[in-house]
């Protein structure tokens, strides 16, 4: 079902005795998205302690500001780090073992649009990196962490619902890329990895969110600045406050029915969803079924780990 902007509101405003205290990972909390939803997690949990991890060292402590402001009762850290970097990713997740017994949310906003390549590590794209890449490695190595929690819960803001279909040997997009495929590819192998990692976890609820069109920097950040900001302007009208889209990944990343849901391998509780902004069911059914039976779930968590032993081999070498 998809709720509404009241329902959500009402149940965000329930987390103060129902959620009073969560520990939080932002990765790409610095800006759009990500910034905004930590920024209302604040103000609605009574004691939150939130990490946000970013390469900006002054959009940092501004974020660090916001938070304090919101909600001078919780404790805040940014973690400086190039997240394109896998061996920088363990780096932070190292740091926040140290810090923490146990993480409650996880929350994954890093990269942006990409309308060509820019070969990082490995030669895959650096935005590719980002967006899946990265983003897996938090999951995989603050696994214990996560378990550790009561309800503990990973939402990565991308493009559920978006998935397409796709060839197991053009998974890092070295063989082909294009513009549809570096939005494509993350967002299928985003859903088929929270499919396997939902059945070897079954304590840890996945989420792959579209967020819809969020009046954000990301198109300037992604294009030439003056065409960002030419199609910034066109798509204004039909784009989404940023301030009301945090309090949506608010409730997508504390909200209790997701538990009693089908999941979007179909069964009830399956611990993985792919959803809209507004918790619609966003699952391509009979897409994923045939990448199901195919073996693409399994074929690409294990490219995900021959990938990481790949791009930190190439990371020593530099």
């Amino acid at each position: 079902m998809a709720y509404t902007l009241t329902h959500i509101r009402d149940w965000n405003a329930s987390l103060k005795v129902a959620r009073p205290d969560l520990v939080v990972l932002f990765v790409g909390g610095t800006s759009g998205i990500g910034r905004s939803t930590a920024v209302k997690l604040a103000s609605a949990i009574s004691r939150p302690t939130i990490y946000v991890c970013g390469r900006n060292k002054a959009a940092g402590a501004q974020v660090l500001e916001e938070l304090k402001a919101a909600n001078e009762h919780g404790s805040y850290r940014f973690i400086a780090a190039d997240v394109s970097h896998i061996c920088n990713v363990d780096e932070v997740c190292q740091q926040l073992e140290s810090d923490i017994p146990a993480l409650d949310l996880l929350f994954l906003s890093s990269g942006g649009l990409a309308f060509s390549k820019k070969e990082g590590d490995a030669k895959i794209d650096v935005n590719h990196i980002l967006r899946y890449y990265s983003r897996m490695r938090f999951i995989y190595k603050l696994l214990p962490s996560l378990e550790a929690a009561k309800s503990p819960r990973v939402v990565s803001v991308l493009a559920g619902g978006k998935e397409i279909k796709i060839e197991d040997d053009n998974l890092d997009l070295n063989k082909d890329f294009s513009i549809s495929a570096s939005t494509g590819y993350p967002a299928t192998m985003t859903s088929l990895a929270f499919e396997v990692l939902a059945s070897q976890h079954p304590t840890i609820n996945f989420i792959h969110v579209f967020p819809g069109i969020v009046a954000t920097s990301i198109l300037k950040k992604s294009m030439e600045s003056f065409m960002g900001s030419i199609l910034s302007f066109i798509t204004k009208p039909i784009s989404m406050p940023a301030s009301e889209s945090g309090e949506w990944h608010v409730f997508l990343s504390t909200s209790t029915e997701f538990h009693s849901r089908n999941a979007s391998s179909g069964q009830p509780s399956g611990g993985s969803y792919v959803v809209n902004y507004n918790g619609k069911d966003a699952n391509k059914k009979a897409l994923m079924a045939q990448l199901r039976a195919e073996g693409l779930p399994e074929t690409v968590w294990k490219h995900t780990l021959d990938t990481f032993d790949r791009l930190l081999e190439v990371e020593m070498l530099s």
